[in-house]
Formats: C-alpha cells, sequence, structure tokens
C-alpha cells in the first residue's frame, strides 16, 4: 500500500523540489487618479488612460528552503514597466503625454501547495526600485522611486514531466503610500506631477501570466 502512494507523493512534491522558476505577467496598472479631468470655466484639463495602465513583470527566483512537502520559500530579481497615455492641456492646446514606472526589484515569495491538485498560494514582498517619468510632447521629468510592494497570488501548475510550466495570478500594491493629489485646477495638476515619486503612484495593480519551473 505504501509502495502504490508513492508516486503520488512524488507528484504532489514535484513543484517544490525545482530549484529555478522563470516568470512572465502582464499586469494592469490603476491608481494615478487621473480620470477625464474637467475645470470648470476652462474645459477639459487631462483626458486618455491616466488612471489605468499596462506593462510587463518579468522575474527569476531560486529557492532559499522548503519545509516538508507543502511549504517553499524562493528570493528572486525581476525587472518591471508600468506606462499610462494621455493628453494634457498645457495652455490652449492639448499634448500627448506618457507616464512611466520601470526599474528592477528584490523579492521573497513564499508558496503553500495544496497536496495533489498543482494549485498553490503565495504571498511575498517585492523592494522595486524604479525611475518614474512624465513626457509631455518630448519634454520629460523624471524622479527615483523605492518602495515595498505586497504580492498575493495563486498558482496552477500544468502536469508535465521535466519541467512544470504553470500559470499565476497575484494583486499587489505598495506596503505604504500616500493619496494622490485632488485635482481641480492646473495648478493642482502641476502639484500632481511634482509629488510623484513620493508614494503617488501607480497604487495598486493585478497581474496574470505564466512561468516554468525546473
Amino acid at each position: 500500500m505504501r509502495l502504490a502512494l508513492l508516486p503520488l507523493c512524488l507528484a504532489a512534491a514535484a513543484p517544490l523540489c525545482a530549484q529555478w522558476d522563470l516568470r512572465l505577467e502582464l499586469p494592469r496598472p490603476s491608481g494615478q487618479n487621473l480620470p477625464q479631468t474637467l475645470i470648470s470655466g476652462t474645459g477639459q484639463l487631462a483626458a486618455g488612460d491616466f488612471d489605468t495602465g499596462k506593462g510587463f513583470i518579468a522575474s527569476v527566483n531560486r529557492q532559499i528552503f522548503q519545509v516538508g512537502p507543502l511549504l517553499k520559500l524562493e528570493g528572486g530579481l525581476e525587472y518591471s514597466q508600468f506606462t499610462a497615455d494621455g493628453r494634457l492641456a498645457t495652455g490652449a492646446t492639448a499634448q500627448g503625454t506618457k507616464l512611466k514606472q520601470q526599474g528592477a526589484g528584490l523579492g521573497l515569495n513564499a508558496q503553500l501547495w495544496v497536496p495533489f491538485v498543482g494549485i498553490a498560494g503565495e504571498i511575498g514582498l517585492i523592494q522595486r526600485f524604479q525611475r518614474y517619468t512624465v513626457d509631455t510632447a518630448g519634454a520629460g521629468s523624471a524622479k527615483d522611486l523605492s518602495r515595498t510592494w505586497l504580492r498575493v497570488g495563486a498558482r496552477w501548475r500544468i502536469p508535465s514531466v521535466v519541467v512544470h510550466p504553470y500559470l499565476a495570478a497575484s494583486y499587489q500594491q505598495p506596503v505604504s503610500k500616500d493619496r494622490p493629489v485632488k485635482v481641480g485646477s492646473a495648478s493642482d495638476l502641476t502639484t500632481y506631477f511634482a509629488a510623484q515619486g513620493s508614494g503617488q503612484e501607480f497604487e495598486r495593480l493585478w497581474t496574470f501570466g505564466v512561468g516554468v519551473s525546473f
């Protein structure tokens, strides 16, 4: 009976045997707090998708240790980039504007596996070192960021023998953050952009991606 259960035990522990983990995620960042902004008597100040964005997160992780067949801790490196596009009123005209947040990160991630079904819950911290840039009609400004993000996610391992491909999803947000400036005038918008780099950038994001462990 014990010999018959051995293959099942090995299958359940297979994800934990992997030492390396490569993952590519497509994030949906939000929180710029710049929806279609109107100023009474002057018309539209900002338009477009400033309040949401797109981008990617590429990461490589290495196992640090594991506890039994269910718990695993890994450390990793990542490169991420989030962007949002829109139009910003400058004087009498509206100029195309791009917001970009990009850089590297260091992370710790714990996996808790459900036996025999190839599903794991994840929780981790990522210290991201990024540059935030605002580019309007070729004229830009930039600030450097260093923020700790909380990542809560799940993965489903696709059955395989040699390598272990999987699908992943997560929700992420900074551990601490300030609320964005409320935009009600052109001077408020100037204040808002000046505050970028102080915790008033993208405030949260959902990610969906694929990975492989081996």
